[in-house]
């Protein structure tokens, strides 16, 4: 009987063991699957080809804004002479001090997001101005915080091509939504 029992005894350890062993190289299995999965996803983030605009520099959008108001410039001129051109270079100067005495007025300025307050309906126009797209043609993916209580970013496409995002930047200046950067699609 002695031996009956011990060997019964072996069986069932055998048989634990090889369950053990299964279950050990089972979680070994799924453990590496799961840093495989989460080393991809590492990758995935970091290596992104699309670099969001909110995370740009600075400097970037100071130079883009630069460039606009320099693109804004000859517009206003009405004749090409060089008189002018230096007139009105002198004038730029004069208001960029004056946008910075309005950029302190405007500290008081809460952007609200809500849909339909006067506030939302001058970004929509604002938008509207900077990518050429009517408000009753626009579809508006994204409007909220540009990082500032004084900027707003959106994303917004023209409701006959859903696939073509335009991503605008405002600031609020002057007492008025405008237009610091636009990205186009494909940009």
């Amino acid at each position: 009987m002695r031996n009956q029992r011990s060997g019964a005894s072996s069986r069932a350890e055998q048989r634990k063991n090889k369950t053990d062993r299964f279950l050990n190289w089972t979680i070994g299995i799924v453990s590496l699957l799961i840093l495989a999965v989460g080393c991809i996803i590492l990758i995935a983030v970091f290596n992104t080809s699309n670099p969001r605009p909110a995370a740009q520099p600075a400097s970037s959008l100071a130079q883009t804004s630069a460039s606009s108001s320099q693109a804004k410039g000859p517009d206003n001129s009405s004749s090409g002479d060089s008189s002018q051109s230096g007139s009105s270079q002198v004038s730029n100067e004069g208001s960029s001090g004056s946008a910075s005495s309005s950029t302190v007025s405007d500290e008081n300025h809460q952007a609200s997001y809500d849909i339909g307050t006067a506030d939302w309906n001058a970004q929509v126009q604002a938008i509207s101005g900077a990518t050429g797209i009517s408000v009753s043609d626009m579809t508006i993916h994204w409007l909220g915080n540009g990082g500032s209580p004084n900027s707003s970013l959106a994303r917004v496409s023209p409701k006959s091509a859903q696939t073509s995002i335009y991503v605008v930047h405002l600031i609020y200046q002057g007492g008025k939504w405008q237009a610091d950067n636009v990205t186009k699609p494909g940009q």
